[in-house]
């Protein structure tokens, strides 16, 4: 897949495999904060605290951590980093990668008008990593929408400030799955914190509703970056008063969402996207028998109303009178 035959697109994706320690997680993603718009990528202005220190980083210095190149923002962006360029025209592009998709929506508009079908699956692998939201078939964010067109453009983005969009989403509350620990593992270790590490608690998934409430002190849990998907002001005024009602009545129990497995090689990810074909190829079938079979269970049913109506009509006029003209 030609999307994917960049370097740095393949270092997202399949490059980053670390374990999740929950204790680092959960200490950088309670404390995280980061502008709305962060404008220049060399301005340290991300602050969270890692082993009880505080930390001042710029979009650069996370891309760097994280192990993606530093990138001169000069001259290629004007405005914020995740912003596309002005004389993008965005609807003309978001309607040359989808079939009647209509007027884009960061909050209404759906993966499944993405085509062709490559689309949706980078839209998956997008979800579950700098997205951050683990949705399956949801809606098309402003950084899924900006990231396709990194990816088909063959622009490369400020991977920092993609990061620091996706650890502030996923301190929110209101996340299903925290799944940033392998990022902020990889970070820990560039920062010199790798052996303190050892001994900490190692797990494969954290699920918000049941480890957060625990690990974070009510009122913080409220998301620390206005992301332009949660509504601004009111996804916080949402958040204070999801805490009010955990206090008053409990944390909410709720089954825990299914993780989302991507494969880890290259060869592997084109394996899964035929398997993809394979299935929409079988739900095709599967869809078009059913509709013969109905349109066929139709007639009959059609057939037998209309023998019961003869059937109705010869009763009541035997052959020795003359009925008006049948009405069918």
């Amino acid at each position: 897949m030609q999307l994917l035959s960049r370097d740095w697109w393949q270092h997202l994706f399949f490059g980053i495999n670390e374990p999740t320690y929950k204790e680092i997680t959960c200490e950088v993603l309670s404390s995280f904060k980061a502008p709305r718009e962060i404008t220049n990528s060399f301005y340290p202005v991300i602050k969270f605290r890692a082993f009880g220190e505080d930390h001042v980083l710029s979009a650069n210095d996370i891309s760097s951590h994280l192990g993606f190149e530093r990138l001169d923002d000069v001259a290629r962006w004007d405005g914020s980093l995740l912003d596309f360029p002005k004389e993008v025209n965005q609807q003309q592009f978001w309607e040359s990668i989808t079939i009647n998709g209509g007027r884009y929506n960061s909050q209404t508009s759906p993966s499944t008008v993405l085509h062709p079908l490559k689309y949706r699956v980078i839209h998956a692998l997008l979800s579950s990593t700098v997205s951050g939201r683990a949705e399956k078939g949801g809606k098309v964010s402003s950084t899924d929408f900006f990231c396709l067109y990194c990816m088909i453009h063959g622009r490369r983005p400020i991977f920092g400030a993609l990061f620091a969009g996706l650890f502030a989403r996923q301190a929110s509350y209101r996340v299903k799955e925290l799944f940033a620990g392998p990022y902020i593992t990889r970070m820990m270790k560039a920062m010199g914190y790798g052996d303190r590490l050892e001994g900490m608690t190692v797990v494969e998934h954290i699920y918000p509703m049941e480890t957060l409430p625990k690990e974070i002190p009510a009122g913080r849990r409220a998301a620390r970056h206005a992301d332009d998907d949660d509504g601004g002001a009111e996804g916080h005024q949402q958040a204070e008063q999801d805490d009010a009602h955990e206090m008053m009545h409990g944390a909410p129990v709720l089954p825990p969402p299914q993780g989302h497995v991507f494969p880890n090689s290259w060869e592997g990810m084109h394996q899964h996207i035929e398997d993809m074909y394979g299935r929409l190829y079988e739900h095709q079938q599967q869809f078009f028998t059913q509709m013969s079979n109905d349109v066929t269970a139709g007639f009959s049913s059609l057939d037998l109303r209309m023998t019961s109506l003869e059937q109705r009509w010869d009763r009541q006029f035997p052959d020795d009178q003359q009925p008006p003209p049948p009405p069918f």
